[in-house]
């Protein structure tokens, strides 16, 4: 027999790797997965900054009422106030927007909205002539009210109320927080 050059069978080669369609497969889940996660860092931050606001409202409202509550409580007694306003007008229904007290000190003090632009609450002084102010720029007050009722022995009950804002307004604003204090 003749030399015949072997028959070569032709061998397939086998490569490993991944499929278009696996591929495609693993890609969608990953997007998936990336747009849950994003998702709900987007809603931590949202909630952080709406509880924080939040936060921010209550701490300055408590403040603001806890500083009053102690002047009213260590106050030797009731005066007319900057305006010349009544010192209790005993009317529950028609509340007073200004008070004002004497210390033991013999200064006296009164707390009201100011400046009429942008109120803050506010404590003048007669002591040092010129305004504390309770609250900060960064909120609004609405609607500083004192109930004053005159009891027994010409003792003076008063309640204090006011509402804060931060923000539009709008109760769905996420950058919006409103809150009444009141005592």
């Amino acid at each position: 027999m003749p030399n015949r050059p072997p028959i070569l069978k032709k061998s397939l080669k086998v490569t490993r790797g991944f499929t278009l369609i696996e591929l495609l497969i693993v890609a969608s889940l990953t997007v998936v997965i990336m747009l849950t996660v994003s998702s709900m860092l987007m809603t931590f931050l949202i909630t952080s900054q709406k509880a924080s606001i939040q936060q921010r409202v209550k701490s300055e409202g408590e403040s603001a009422l806890s500083k009053m509550e102690f002047l009213l409580r260590n106050a030797r007694k009731l005066v007319p106030s900057l305006d010349g306003a009544t010192t209790c007008n005993n009317d529950a229904e028609n509340p007073m927007t200004s008070i004002a007290i004497q210390g033991f000190d013999g200064y006296t003090t009164t707390f009201q909205l100011y400046p009429e632009e942008e109120p803050k609450i506010a404590s003048y002084s007669s002591a040092i002539n010129d305004y504390y102010y309770l609250t900060s720029d960064g909120v609004r007050v609405n609607n500083l009210r004192f109930v004053c009722l005159t009891g027994a022995e010409n003792s003076h009950y008063v309640g204090v109320s006011f509402e804060l804002a931060v923000g539009t307004g709008e109760q769905s604003d996420r950058e919006t927080a409103v809150e009444t204090f009141q005592t």
